[in-house]
């Protein structure tokens, strides 16, 4: 038997569940701003004693394992110091991330617009370089939208349908939201979308990674990322799926193509 490492944790009935490579610690503040910013919890954990703890090893502890697509796993640990977050600290997270949409009154628009003069949205003049790290760079908020393109479109081949519904253009890049449907059914990973193409009527080639989604049964629903923004002289998209299934077993996914053409409306003046 090897030597297990002094950073282990035992659950109360004295099996190993943690390790430094597999937790950091970490604070509940911590934990409410990743969720804010788009992780989801995946597995819960508790131990009597946590001896990552450096001050008194023998303090309980909950470990909590997050996922996100664009960012892998990663798992935190928080222990028992007497510590509390206050119902302040948890709305200045709220208040101050870009990240979520936010209800204000009217004089409360009014005040800040006087406070701090909002600048005019502006679409780009011409072809960028994706944001790096891609997705993880891309803001989505309020402040970096640039438009909204209603698509509404079906496609079906070997009794799958796909539909785009939306795409949302921002300053950095886009966000494409799609819904599949199988006529019975299947695995999450056997409603994959394998050989998403996405170009211009300009010839240009987006960058595209799958920002999250949602199975249930026979239907999956998410949304792609698409990079970089889209230029104001791009009036036209070509979506284009080549097959739907598990991207592992490619040749048992279901081919298509599903292809779509999706038509661009820009809104706002062009920046360069």
């Amino acid at each position: 038997m090897g030597v297990r490492s002094p950073l282990a944790h035992e659950s109360p009935g004295g099996v190993p569940i943690a390790t430094e490579e597999r937790y950091r610690p970490g604070s509940l503040a911590d934990l409410i701003e990743m969720i804010i910013d788009g992780w989801q919890v995946d597995r819960l954990h508790y131990a009597d004693d946590c001896a990552m703890c450096e001050g008194d090893p023998h303090v309980p502890a909950a470990f909590i394992e997050l996922t996100r697509p664009d960012q892998g796993r990663y798992g935190i640990c928080i222990h028992d110091d007497g510590k509390a977050l206050s119902h302040r600290a948890l709305i200045s997270l709220f208040r101050e991330c870009p990240h979520i949409w936010k209800h204000r009154s009217a004089a409360r628009i009014h005040q800040m617009a006087a406070d701090v003069p909002m600048a005019t949205p502006y679409e780009q003049a011409d072809w960028s370089e994706v944001v790096d790290p891609f997705p993880g760079a891309l803001v989505f908020s309020p402040g970096t939208l640039r438009g909204v393109d209603a698509i509404d479109q079906t496609r079906s081949a070997g009794q799958i349908t796909v539909a785009l519904t939306t795409l949302e253009r921002f300053r950095d890049g886009a966000r494409l939201r799609f819904l599949i449907q199988a006529p019975e059914a299947r695995k999450r990973r056997q409603l994959q979308v394998i050989g998403l193409e996405v170009t211009d009527d300009r010839g240009r080639v987006y960058t595209t990674v799958l920002l999250d989604e949602n199975h249930d049964g026979s239907r999956l629903d998410g949304a792609f990322a698409i990079g970089p923004g889209i230029p104001s002289d791009a009036g036209d998209l070509s979506v284009r799926i080549a097959a739907i299934g598990d991207p592992k077993k490619e040749s048992d996914a279901t081919q298509g193509p599903w292809a779509f053409d999706v038509q661009v409306t820009h809104a706002v003046p062009a920046h360069a």
